[in-house]
C-alpha cells in the first residue's frame, strides 16, 4: 500500500509542478498579449487622427499621409490577425 502512496504522491507532485508552470506561461502570454494590444490600440488612434486629417483636408492632403494612414491601417490589420491567432 505504500508503494501506491508513494506513487499517487509523485504523480500529484508533478501535476502539481506543471500545473504551476503552465499558470505562470498563461500569465505570461496575457501579458504578451496585452502589451500588443496596447501598441495596437495607440497605432488605432494614430489612424483615427490621420483620417481626420485627411477627411478635413481631402483636396489638399498629400500622398504621404494617406499612405502612412494605408501603412499603419495594414500594419493593425497585420497585428489583430497575430493576436486572433494567438487565443
Amino acid at each position: 500500500m505504500t508503494q501506491l502512496n508513494d506513487d499517487l504522491k509523485h504523480m500529484s507532485e508533478n501535476l502539481k509542478q506543471q500545473r504551476d508552470e503552465l499558470k505562470l506561461q498563461l500569465h505570461l502570454a496575457k501579458e504578451d498579449i496585452k502589451e500588443e494590444w496596447d501598441n495596437l490600440e495607440r497605432n488605432w488612434d494614430l489612424l483615427k487622427d490621420k483620417l481626420n486629417i485627411i477627411g478635413k483636408e481631402a483636396e489638399v492632403a498629400g500622398k504621404d499621409i494617406l499612405n502612412a494612414a494605408k501603412d499603419l491601417g495594414a500594419e493593425i490589420k497585420h497585428g489583430y490577425e497575430r493576436l486572433k491567432n494567438k487565443i
